[in-house]
């Protein structure tokens, strides 16, 4: 009881521990925490950290206003500090007995009172590791003596204690440690599970190749593959890949041998992972989707789940809008935005500040609504709040999904903007799996004679995804519409069998689906963050080291995106571009790279592991010269991400996932980008692994991988797209020696920039607003089948 009861306080404590622990009751929720610790780290268009628990080890933050006096909190503050220090002491006793399950539930009651201590935290973190170490005993006495035998219970405790502990590790950016410890919880459960089921081989049994379907340890199955998923990740989040390919193979089989009948796969990995994740197909990442929209819709107790979990792919008619021949509106249509992420803290919120302002409002009645509990003064917060008609904070701790959707409808609107999608918690897909709900309830009221659930007679409004999730949300019931364009999915009959994969109706927007403010919020050069001139770039170099005249290959990216073959491809690179280099200066051929002017790549640092990392692979397959190529940038707020990124000459786009802000942000600043998207087969041909036999080619079909494209193809540098790495490995060569050429890229670029569709932010509003104009009309029709949308810019 002692471990239940203590185990729900860890949970609150340490959420990565709560994510996978609960994930046999709520395996959603848990992806989706781990996903939220992960998302927001390390991402250079974001100024803002994860919050540190206080250093004080009895700081309070409860502050009590009237009533009993500032002596009576003193009071209780002198009380609970003493009470806790007695706890600390008794729970160091406990550890130093080696009682792990007495420290355990000491320090629980010592959260209770300061949730906010380090000390407090590093303690948890001992008993933990203390767990796991007397459970290790008792697992290899098993193993190694057929001693006693091992119970599932004292398996289990392990596995789970081991993941605990893996988490902590994570919250540390300790990947290496985080990794070993997943590790071993595989193996070892694997290890018992082969044994009791009498497998002849115990040695090599792998979480792909044990098939847990029908013995008594099915149950076992989805918490083996969550432990799959979270190694993988670890091991990304440091570009740990001695193990990539194999890992990746093992959770693609993992999750596509353990599909149920319907095909409906289990709620392990998260929708965004798997649109990040190159062993994952694009017909697996849109399984996944479709298992997370079911999801939203079970908890509504929707009864036809089943059908949502099995929804098929139909093909659609097309529609086809021009911009310029618009009718006038009798009246307004009235559309509202939904995201959690209207904060100053997220590039939606930088990217979209000054997009709602260019919507005509003699046509269009604009509402924003930030699934907040918490007012954001930020400027660009502030700009979307000054160009809307209204702007509305609703709160999801205090509202149910249904209850915040009802507010919205009050509001009489035509459309729903989805700007979240399965990017964040659960609660924006249950939000919009209102509306079917709610209809379910109209159509029961109406039938019995009587008032509609919203308390109106108008239709419910059409809902449209975009911007947040790139990929598809699964499900044609929850969302009518998703926002993209012909290059990220090409429409019917493409060769590539890309379309069937998106479930909703499709708008095609004409030029690039990513909007930006880009060209209102850095302004031009000599406002303060676009460099102005080569004295001013020269001066910012030697800040970060960089030599004057280096050519410097860049790629700010997370280290997440970065697999190990466009990694290597990279070096190749760099190193012919190197030798070039050196062959025209010999003189400096012994200098420290600060010190010459050869050509460098300049990468996001992601703590001390990343780099070791990468600089161990460097040194172990190109030589020790090449690591002084390698230059890190350390995470910076926002404009000086911008200014800094003025210091290179060349962007790499990540394969697997594209730059999508950091695309826009290169683009802008006239930093030619080079990005892959391959002539590849028909993507069902690869639906079980998106990483070839050959563990070197990545896939492009999925929609992150073809995000990098559109936006070349709109800033009209689309000859910067390559169709194998080949290429792209010439290209980057070719950028560094080929001054002529190189220059005259540039130089488009340049001229490009103010006058592209990707920057002409009033052009592409005008555009979407004859999408809405086409959905509004339909809806008035009350047609059920929406088409794809094609939006035409002559």
């Amino acid at each position: 009881m002692i471990v239940v009861q203590t185990t729900m306080i860890w949970l609150a404590l340490f959420r990565c521990v709560g994510a996978f622990i609960t994930a046999a009751n709520n395996p959603v929720d848990a992806s989706i925490l781990c996903h939220c610790r992960g998302s927001s780290f390390l991402h250079p268009s974001r100024n803002h950290h994860a919050s540190r628990p206080s250093s004080s080890l009895f700081a309070t933050a409860t502050t009590t206003r009237g009533g009993g006096g500032d002596d009576n909190n003193a009071s209780a503050e002198t009380s609970n500090n003493q009470k806790l220090e007695s706890l600390v002491d008794k729970a160091q006793h406990h550890l130093r007995e080696k009682d792990a399950d007495q420290a355990f539930a000491t320090l629980a009651q010592a959260y209770g009172i300061d949730p906010t201590s380090t000390t407090i935290a590093a303690l948890f973190e001992s008993c933990l590791g203390l767990k796991v170490e007397l459970a290790e005993e008792s697992f290899y006495k098993w193993k190694n003596t057929a001693g006693n035998a091992l119970s599932e219970a004292e398996l289990t405790n392990l596995f789970q204690d081991r993941i605990g502990l893996s988490s902590l590790f994570i919250d540390k950016e300790e990947y290496d440690e985080a990794g070993i410890q997943l590790r071993k919880a595989i193996e070892e459960a694997n290890y018992w599970l082969s044994y009791s089921l009498q497998l002849s081989d115990t040695s090599s049994t792998t979480a792909a190749q044990l098939d847990l379907t029908n013995t008594q340890f099915a149950h076992w199955q989805p918490s083996i593959n969550r432990a799959q998923y979270l190694l993988y990740r670890t091991n990304a989040a440091c570009c740990q890949w001695d193990t990539y390919f194999k890992d990746g193979h093992q959770l693609s089989q993992s999750l596509s041998h353990n599909l149920s009948p319907s095909g409906h796969v289990q709620r392990i990995l998260h929708p965004f992972d798997a649109l990040k994740f190159p062993c994952i197909s694009l017909e697996l990442a849109s399984k996944i989707a479709q298992s997370y929209a079911a999801r939203a819709m079970e908890s509504h107790g929707l009864v036809d789940v089943e059908a949502a979990k099995n929804e098929q792919y139909q093909r659609r008619p097309t529609v086809t809008v021009n911009r310029k021949e618009l009718p006038k509106q009798e009246q307004k249509i009235r559309i509202g935005y939904i995201s959690p992420d209207f904060t100053s803290r997220h590039p939606l919120a930088f990217l979209m500040q000054h997009v709602f302002q260019y919507h005509d409002k003699s046509q269009f009645s604009v509402h924003i609504y930030s699934l907040s509990s918490k007012v954001d003064d930020g400027p660009e917060v502030q700009a979307i709040q000054e160009s809307c008609d209204q702007f509305t904070y609703l709160s999801p701790s205090a509202m149910s999904p249904i209850e915040l959707y009802q507010r919205m409808v009050q509001d009489e609107l035509d459309i729903i903007v989805d700007l979240c999608g399965y990017a964040g918690t659960s609660i924006m897909a249950e939000i919009m799996a209102s509306r079917y709900l709610l209809q379910q309830m109209n159509d029961k009221n109406s039938s019995a004679g009587g008032n509609e659930a919203d308390g109106s007679t108008r239709l419910l409004p059409i809902h449209v995804s975009y911007m947040g999730f790139p990929g598809s949300v699964g499900s044609s019931r929850i969302w009518d519409y998703s926002i993209f364009d012909q290059v990220v999915i090409p429409p019917n009959n493409d060769e590539y069998g890309i379309r069937e994969h998106y479930n909703e109706a499709l708008v095609y927007m004409p030029h690039c689906y990513f909007v930006n403010s880009h060209k209102t919020v850095l302004g031009k050069e000599g406002d303060g963050i676009i460099l102005a001139n080569e004295e001013e770039r020269i001066q910012l170099r030697s800040k970060y080291g960089i030599h004057p005249t280096a050519f410097v290959y860049c790629c700010h990216s997370r280290p997440d995106k970065i697999d190990p073959s466009t990694f290597r491809t990279w070096i190749r690179a760099l190193s012919t571009a190197r030798s070039e280099y050196f062959a025209r200066h010999s003189d400096e051929r012994d200098l420290a790279s600060s010190g010459s002017g050869a050509p460098i790549l300049w990468l996001l640092r992601s703590g001390k592991e990343m780099e070791q990392n990468l600089r161990q692979l460097v040194r172990k397959e190109f030589g020790e010269r090449m690591e002084d190529a390698l230059l890190f940038a350390d995470v910076s707020e926002r404009n000086e991400h911008l200014r800094r990124l003025g210091c290179a000459d060349v962007f790499l786009d990540t394969p697997a996932y594209n730059a999508h802000t950091l695309g826009c942000d290169a683009l802008y600043l006239g930093l030619p980008m080079i990005s892959l998207l391959r002539s590849s087969t028909r993507a069902s041909e690869n639906q079980a692994n998106s990483i070839c036999d050959d563990q070197s080619t990545i896939a492009t079909d999925k929609l992150a991988s073809r995000v990098g494209a559109s936006l070349l193809r709109a800033a009209e540098v689309d000859d910067l797209v390559y169709p194998n790495m080949s290429d792209y490995e010439d290209a980057m060569v070719k950028c560094a020696i080929n001054t002529k050429w190189f220059e005259s890229i540039r130089k488009r670029l340049r001229l490009s920039v103010p006058v592209s569709p990707l920057f002409d932010t009033e052009r592409w509003v005008r555009n979407l607003e004859a999408s809405f104009v086409q959905m509004k009309s339909m809806n008035c029709d009350q047609t059920n089948a929406f088409p794809d949308i094609i939006v035409t810019d002559p």
